[in-house]
């Protein structure tokens, strides 16, 4: 029901798209192509990397708080490390956009270097993230991050609860995905039919970019089966 919803919303969301394009599309476009939005991005890099070590913080804390038992400093430390990835996740693509989009918009060269900076310690918070499950979770047998095999050796530790929640929440990614991307193309089709800006190659990104997910998806499933 909930992504029945989340349909009619995008479908909503691209009428409103379509009758108040005239009204906008200067003005977003003038944005988007402004140095302003590179520092506004570079902002964004910086102030969710610093949120992600906060959070990472307070996972340690509850993770060894004295006044809850083991598994509720469990579940309490999980919650704050995915706050932290999402976090990360923010972080990561808005200091890489800020950093593509320097020369596109001609942007002077000590807010290419800033962007630079952004993007590796974005970067090192996200490795850092992904090293701390070993940290919450000492008693279990978890590979390392970089290691060849962490896929087969991360299902391997799991107890089949957590496998179930993981392999949810993979799913529901999964079918957002496959809403998100064809309402994407359609709305990046109506923005340059508007604007008489060539689309055809972000068009072509997108489109490959579903066909990996969905192929990645179904093969896996058929081997598991």
């Amino acid at each position: 029901m909930k992504y029945k919803l989340f349909a009619i919303i995008i479908i909503l969301c691209i009428t409103a798209f379509i009758l108040t394009m005239y009204l906008w599309d200067n003005l977003v476009t003038n944005a988007l192509t402004s140095t302003n939005y590179v520092v506004f991005l570079v902002a964004i890099g910086l102030i969710f990397s610093f949120i992600s070590f906060i959070f990472s913080k307070q996972a340690i804390k509850v993770d060894n708080d004295p006044n809850l038992i083991h598994s509720e400093q469990d579940r309490a430390s999980f919650k704050k490390f995915s706050e932290m990835n999402i976090a990360l996740i923010i972080a990561f693509y808005f200091a890489l956009g800020s950093l593509l989009l320097v020369s596109l918009n001609d942007a002077p060269i000590w807010l290419g270097i800033l962007s630079v900076i952004v993007l590796a310690i974005a970067i090192f918070m996200r490795y850092y993230g992904y090293g701390m499950i070993n940290k919450l979770y000492p008693e279990k047998d978890l590979p390392n991050t970089f290691e060849s095999d962490f896929d087969d050796k991360l299902i391997d530790a799991l107890t089949k609860d957590e496998m179930i929640t993981i392999f949810t929440g993979l799913y529901n990614a999964y079918k957002i995905t496959n809403l998100l991307l064809p309402a994407s193309l359609l709305l990046i089709t109506l923005y340059g039919f508007h604007t008489g800006t060539s689309q055809q190659f972000a068009l072509s990104v997108i489109a490959l970019v579903a066909i990996v997910i969905n192929t990645v998806y179904q093969v896996t499933v058929r081997k598991l089966i």
